[in-house]
């Protein structure tokens, strides 16, 4: 492989991150400035679009491929394991032998039976062996789009989202909390960082990592606290993460509805081979009551009997169950992906249908999270961006200032650039702008961007939406963020003239950055901000940049700015004057942010309770700044408020919840005001609920964390919103909530919603607003962060047990239905009217092709007017029992009148050529051997086409009356069907076929029983005949349903506790096997960081 121009190889490069040493990073590579030389990178500026595919070649993909998928010869031998299988192939091979040797076989082609036998064994191995070839591959594809991440990096100076698969070697990533390491590096700056690496390293506690003592990073570990920038060493294979990855392989869990359906399929097990044993010993029985002798002749029928009685295991094992809920549940996945939601873990996918509460965020799942500030108060001045619709109250608002106001000196160019100030810096977002998009005046091209869409120009929000929404603000100023943030650039570090930045929480509420004034001042580029700078006073060393929650903000508030720049002390008027604009906000659906800033000396930053320090360095700020100290004593630069449209549907959705017994609440950070203005606004409060009732269904997080469990309970039923809430809020609810039996789904998006996702049944992480940590603790990540993709994912949810009991109840019916007559023909006519080439034929017909016809079936239209069906509940709900009965007994009624004699005869039109068999004398001998062959085959031909009737009908398992609803919009069901009747066609018609078949035909090589018939198969009577008994199934199911039953069987509190046993021991077998995954990853990761001894 060529070096490319590269000093070093990936191998060496793979040597330095398993040494991991500061001294092999000093001597190989000449620090970390070396490193980024020899990879051609720079730690500002990342690589060069341009470069990209040479480090991509030279350094590999960063994707460890994972290991081959079985063959399809190998899952087409795989079947063969089947010991019902295994010996219909036995005995189909001695029938060849027998049917072949003529002193054994009674009949001319009596091998042709054995051969038929084969054949269809092989076609049913075959279409279940094809069943499992696109089912797994289904799975690696959905695994590939599951493993996919977006990544932040630096090329060519700007900040962009690339995936996970395209970082390469020389790539500089951008590190935030809650983010995952794409591959191994080395930190080129960081911010108070610490990551997880338990499972790569075995330390459980957080590793606190350092530029001078520990730069390295592992891929695949968690960004928990701080930020940072690394510069990406080892990808793929050559990386710890990847080696690790190679050694290990995922082993499929079985689901909840899997293991319900594998302890149904052994009980019918059971009783089909009771019923073949049975039917096995009546034949017997028969053979000798009749008083034949066991010879050569006979030992065919013997064979015949043995082959009967193996189909009836066949037949009545439901082969077909496994694979209808596999089925159903890649076919789920697939079209939930298309809906937004990528299911991680598969057994999210079926427990979404059993879901009664969702405890969703506000932001961005209920609202759009296209933020845009649209009101501001600047001291006594109030500021409004209209969108044609103004109330009264807007009277004396002023427009929202821009650039052309601040260039015309309308508005105080000082005060503007503070704010603007304070956006750019103490921000992690981005602004992306398109290539038409024009920036307003003031503004230099292609240095902004923004989220809004003006007509003229798309402007994308990379990042948190609320800081994007003051990014805009001060862009419509006149200021360039960007230009701001390359004045922190320092030495060579991106974020130099920050001494300390206190990071967003739940719990604070609030974000600072402490800004060194003498490193941010030796810039050039702040003599654009002098008007800013001059509001600041100069004798002091730090400028502190505050904002967050606006009553939290405004508490740490002291002083004030007006309108022209100058400070004032903020008094108590003025503070009741400015909770009242936060109410006013508020109950306007807008959340309400306090800007603000404050200076401070040297001495101020580093004390801290009494302590004192020798100097004022940078390092010294980061170990003794106090949060609560510096954020205190601060200059109010205005109050916002932040417009978040509540999203299309989204109220829709939240009814048709409640129509389908689903709670849905609100748990969301905004204050109290805010949260039931929008909870009224989308259906979760109703809209004239009165302030003396409130406290019953409303909360904030502070009162919530002081209710004891009892008082929580009381409230439990009624509670709909906390505001101001923690992550641990949402954990205690969810906790709670399942304590009563609940199955709770619940949205995340920060990586302190991890504990939560994890408690939760499904476990829902934002994809967009969603941390790493957050998604890899979640079993479902809605794409779109939509709530109307969580209404859909329950949709699919309620759906895959649908359709696996509509294919339970198609095949029960079956199966009653098909060993039922052929115990019964046994018995009474030492014969089953359907032969075992035809039996196999229909089990083809309702294991394979009934499954995928059924299971692939979309959520029907009313999936959503029912209570969730409880996880205790059983497989079989009482209309399906009714349903299965009452269609089994009618086609088995119909046989029995079909089979036999005279009535048959009568029934089916038998014509008198089959009949009859002309005497010597004229008259007319009774041909019961043609008679009984025509009505055999009218019998295969009801029974066919009555379950092909019966398959529409079980299209709905309840109480439902049209069963053709939403039929055109299942083009797999009608394909299906169509090709069944198209092959039943041909087996009836096909003069060959029928021949195997064993069909009626008196056309060609005339039978022993044909008489004086020279019928081409049954005449168009009897298929009419046929045809109308089949049809009517239809109608058997339309007239029981007439009798209403409820949805499902009460569930006990014994089957209920049993049920979530089980699944408490299927959680802690999941931990078990993670814990086992982690203890290989430390086994493989130890001997990777062991010395190789070649040093």
């Amino acid at each position: 492989m060529s070096s490319g121009g590269f000093r070093h190889s990936p191998e060496d490069l793979k040597a330095l991150m398993t040494d991991a040493t500061v001294e092999s990073l000093r001597t190989r590579f000449e620090g970390t400035d070396g490193l980024l030389r020899s990879l051609k990178t720079t730690s500002l500026k990342g690589l060069s679009s341009k470069d990209v595919p040479k480090h991509l070649e030279y350094y590999g993909r960063n994707k460890v491929e994972p290991r081959p998928p079985k063959s399809f010869c190998r899952l087409f031998f795989e079947t063969f394991k089947d010991v019902t299988i295994i010996i219909l192939l036995i005995a189909s091979i001695v029938s060849i032998i027998v049917g072949s040797i003529p002193s054994l076989s009674e009949e001319e082609y009596g091998w042709i039976d054995g051969v038929a036998i084969l054949v269809a064994v092989l076609i049913v191995a075959l279409v279940s062996s094809i069943n499992e070839f696109s089912k797994e591959k289904q799975f690696r594809k959905l695994n590939a789009i599951k493993n996919n991440k977006q990544i932040k990096v630096v090329r060519d100076g700007k900040e962009t989202v690339v995936s996970i698969f395209d970082v390469v070697v020389g790539d500089i990533v951008v590190m935030e909390l809650g983010d995952q390491i794409p591959a191994d590096g080395v930190l080129v700056s960081c911010n108070d960082m610490k990551c997880d690496e338990s499972g790569m390293t075995g330390e459980s506690d957080e590793i606190k990592k350092d530029l001078a003592a520990n730069p390295f990073v592992i891929g695949s570990c968690l960004v928990t606290h701080g930020s940072g920038r690394m510069v990406v060493a080892a990808v793929g294979k050559y990386s710890k993460h990847g080696d690790i990855l190679a050694t290990l392989q995922e082993e499929d869990e079985q689901t909840p509805l899997q293991e319900k359906l594998e302890v149904l399929a052994k009980y019918i097990g059971y009783a089909g081979i009771a019923a073949a044993i049975l039917t096995f010993i009546v034949l017997v029985s028969r053979f000798f009551v009749d008083g034949r002798q066991s010879n050569s002749k006979n030992f065919t029928q013997w064979v015949g009997y043995m082959i009967t009685s193996i189909t009836i295991i066949v037949v009545a094992v439901p082969e077909g169950l496994p694979l209808a809920v596999t089925i159903s549940l890649a076919f789920s996945m697939k079209k939930m992906m298309r809906d937004q939601c990528l299911v991680r873990k598969l057994h999210a996918c079926e427990t979404m249908g059993s879901v009664n509460n969702i405890t969703s965020d506000k932001t961005g799942t209920l609202t759009l999270n296209r933020m845009t500030v649209v009101r501001m108060r600047i001291e006594n001045s109030f500021y409004l961006r209209t969108s044609g619709k103004t109330s009264a109250d807007d009277s004396e608002c002023s427009p929202m200032p821009d650039a052309e106001a601040i260039a015309d000196k309308k508005f105080s160019r000082g005060v503007a650039g503070i704010f603007a100030l304070n956006s750019a810096l103490n921000s992690t977002a981005n602004l992306r702008v398109d290539e038409s998009s024009k920036p307003p005046k003031g503004i230099k091209r292609g240095k902004a961007a923004v989220a809004e869409e003006d007509g003229s120009s798309s402007i994308e929000v990379i990042g948190n939406k609320t800081e994007g929404a003051l990014l805009m603000l001060s862009r419509d100023m006149g200021f360039d963020y960007q230009e701001f943030r390359e004045m922190l650039v320092i030495d060579g570090q991106a974020k130099g003239a920050i001494a300390h930045a206190f990071e967003f929480t739940s719990d604070r509420k609030r974000m600072s950055v402490v800004l060194d004034l003498e490193k941010f001042g030796k810039t050039s580029a702040a003599e654009s901000l002098k008007g800013a700078l001059d509001l600041i006073d100069d004798r002091r060393s730090y400028l502190v940049l505050s904002k967050g929650a606006s009553e939290i903000m405004l508490e740490r508030c002291r002083n004030i700015l007006k309108t022209d720049g100058t400070v004032v002390p903020l008094t108590e008027s003025m503070r009741s004057e400015y909770e009242k604009t936060i109410i006013s906000y508020a109950t306007k659906s807008l959340r309400t942010l306090c800007v603000a800033y404050r200076s401070v000396s040297k001495v101020d930053g580093d004390r801290k309770e009494g302590a004192t320090m020798e100097d004022g360095t940078v390092e010294n700020i980061h170990n003794y700044a106090n949060a609560d100290y510096i954020e205190k004593d601060l200059t109010l630069i205005c109050l916002v408020g932040i417009m978040d449209p509540l999203r299309p549907g989204v109220t829709n959705a939240v009814e048709r919840c409640k129509r389908a017994g689903i709670t849905v609440r609100m748990v969301t950070g905004d204050n109290k005001i805010t949260a039931v203005a929008i909870a009224k606004e989308c259906g979760i409060l109703p809209d004239d609920i009165s302030d003396d009732i409130i406290d019953k269904y409303v909360t904030t997080g502070p009162e919530f964390r002081k209710l004891s469990d009892t008082e929580l309970d009381e409230i439990l039923d009624t509670l709909r919103v906390i505001a101001r809430a923690a992550p641990k809020d949402k954990y205690r609810l969810v906790k709670r909530l399942k304590h009563y039996n609940h199955t709770v789904a619940a949205t995340g998006d920060g990586s302190n919603d991890a504990p939560q996702l994890k408690a939760a049944d499904v476990g829902l992480a934002m994809g967009i607003a969603g941390t790493e940590v957050a998604k890899e603790a979640s079993d479902i990540i809605i794409m779109d962060d939509n709530f109307l993709s969580i209404v859909r994912a329950v949709e699919w949810g309620r759906a895959v047990l649908t359709n696996v009991r509509k294919f339970l109840q198609f095949q029960l019916t079956v199966n009653v239905a098909a060993v039922v007559v052929a115990f019964l023909g046994a018995a009474v006519l030492e014969e089953s009217p359907l032969t075992a080439l035809q039996m196999l034929y229909v089990n083809l017909l309702m294991d394979s092709l009934g499954a995928l016809a059924l299971a692939t079936e979309d959520p029907a239209k009313n999936v959503l007017d029912y209570e969730p069906v409880h996880r205790a509940a059983s497989l079989i709900a009482p209309g399906m029992l009714r349903n299965i009965l009452i269609v089994a007994f009618y086609q088995i009624a119909v046989i029995l009148l079909m089979i036999f004699g005279v009535v048959g005869d009568t029934l089916l039109m038998v014509p008198d050529s089959v009949k009859c068999i002309p005497m010597a004398d004229g008259s007319c001998a009774y041909n019961e051997h043609g008679a009984k062959a025509y009505r055999y085959t009218c019998i295969y031909n009801f029974f066919i086409f009555a379950q092909l009737f019966n398959e529409i009908s079980s299209r709905r398992i309840n109480n439902e009356l049209n069963v053709f609803s939403g039929l055109h919009k299942s083009p797999m069901f009608i394909l299906i069907f169509l090709g069944t009747v198209g092959m039943q066609l041909i087996i009836m018609l096909a003069p060959g076929v029928r021949y195997i078949f064993h069909i009626f035909d008196c056309s060609e090589n005339h039978q022993s029983y044909c008489g004086n018939s020279h019928d081409h198969g049954i005449l168009w009577q009897s298929w009419a005949i046929t045809l109308a008994f089949a049809l009517f199934t239809v109608f058997v199911h339309l007239f029981g349903r007439l009798k209403k039953l409820k949805p499902e069987f009460k569930v006990s509190e014994k089957a209920a506790k049993r049920a979530m046993e089980k699944k408490n021991a299927r959680a802690a077998k999941r931990e078990k096997k993670a814990d086992k995954e982690k203890r290989a990853g430390k086994a493989e990761a130890k001997k990777l960081l062991e010395p190789s001894g070649s040093d």
